[in-house]
């Protein structure tokens, strides 16, 4: 895990008040609504340079999608609950999936989690697949958005994955 770094800087009173009530309406304190803010341009800051510049730092190309889906989520108490989330993207390595609209106490649980299970159906098979991941990272902001890599990958479930991005490039 990264050292956390504390960044400070000055505003004018008024536009503290008006940060104070975009963090409220988001449903986070002014200092957690500054980091998203800072942590999201700076992602794609370095989203554009390393497509400009070629240095892609993933080792699997991603591809974005839209798909629901039911994941199982496996707690550290090894509690194991559904919920219904949507696939964001899925590559050869995994997958990221988002939680909308969840209460806090339930993000703060999630975070915790280590293990995913994600069940969907394929638009274009109408073939339901299942796929089993370690949870590497998590993102609380609004939503909750995991990022898992396939675990006991096979060779049915690598052809699958072929066979989505496939779909989902041409």
């Amino acid at each position: 895990m990264s050292e956390s770094v504390k960044v400070c800087f000055d505003i004018n009173q008024e536009n503290f008040q008006a940060l104070k009530r975009v963090a409220k309406a988001e449903g986070l304190d002014c200092s957690q609504y500054v980091s998203s803010l800072v942590e999201g341009a700076l992602k794609d800051f370095i989203s554009r340079d390393r497509s400009v510049n070629g240095n892609e730092r993933r080792r699997y190309m991603r591809v974005d999608v839209s798909l629901p889906a039911i994941s199982c989520v496996k707690f550290s108490d090894r509690e194991m609950r559904s919920y219904p989330v949507m696939v964001d993207d899925i590559s050869q390595g995994g997958l990221r999936i988002s939680f909308k609209d969840i209460p806090p106490e339930l993000a703060e649980k999630l975070a915790t989690s280590s293990f995913f299970e994600v069940f969907f159906t394929l638009p274009h098979l109408s073939q339901t697949v299942s796929f089993y991941c370690r949870r590497l990272r998590h993102k609380v902001d609004r939503d909750v958005t995991m990022v898992g890599v396939f675990e006991g990958s096979n060779p049915e479930t690598v052809s699958m994955v072929d066979a989505m991005m496939e779909y989902y490039t041409a």
